[in-house]
């Protein structure tokens, strides 16, 4: 799975009370079912979908450890990387 450099620092020292807001990349339709209810577990929530299978989520700094130990994740990277 690759993670962009903030999402590597979020994963590792997450800031208090801050929202990261995400693009996710899942693997497959099992992937993709898997990441939503991972997401709402962790008080997130899904906001759009994008072109190409990417999912814009939003959860709790705190929560994004959590989600990088997903499996079936090819990629996570803060939507800023991508210009939105």
């Amino acid at each position: 799975m690759y993670l962009s450099h903030p999402v590597r620092r979020m994963r590792d020292d997450p800031l208090d009370d801050e929202v990261a807001a995400l693009r996710v990349e899942p693997a497959d339709d099992d992937a993709r079912t898997a990441l939503e209810s991972r997401v709402e577990s962790l008080g997130g929530s899904l906001e759009r979908e994008l072109q190409f299978g990417g999912i814009v989520v939003s959860l709790a700094e705190s929560a994004v450890s959590d989600l990088c130990e997903l499996d079936g994740i090819e990629r996570i990277e803060t939507i800023d990387t991508l210009g939105y």
